[in-house]
């Protein structure tokens, strides 16, 4: 699969390996609901419903509302289209924010927050058993 990159409203969702997404959500956003459903959706149309491995960034100046972090970790659309997530934080600000999600949201699959792009895809890469 050739990576493929899908510019939406408030972030950029790219096809970097056949079950890996990467989706970075640009600056100076508050992420909505919608915002997370558009990703989503993106998703499901460009993997014909086959569930992916998730690494998720976020600009300078962005966060998720509280709706749409609880969103983003029990809604059925993300059980049906997501199968790991890697967060990848970049100060301690972010990583409280991601804290929050993983902590107090608890979704129902694996997740973890790194540092940087490589080592959140080298843990994706472990998680592809989760891949059906």
């Amino acid at each position: 699969m050739t990576m493929r990159a899908l510019e939406l409203e408030s972030c950029t969702v790219t096809f970097i390996e056949e079950d890996i997404v990467h989706t970075h959500f640009k600056d100076d956003h508050l992420v909505s609901v919608e915002d997370v459903q558009r990703m989503f959706e993106a998703i499901e149309a460009e993997r014909d419903g086959r569930k992916v491995l998730l690494m998720v960034s976020v600009g300078l100046n962005t966060t998720m509302s509280n709706e749409a972090r609880a969103f983003a970790a029990h809604s059925p659309e993300s059980s049906k289209h997501i199968a790991a997530d890697a967060i990848i934080v970049r100060d301690f600000g972010h990583q409280l924010a991601a804290n929050v999600f993983v902590r107090h949201h608890k979704p129902d699959r694996p997740i973890q927050m790194f540092p940087d792009r490589d080592s959140a895809l080298a843990w994706l890469r472990t998680q592809r058993n989760l891949v059906v």
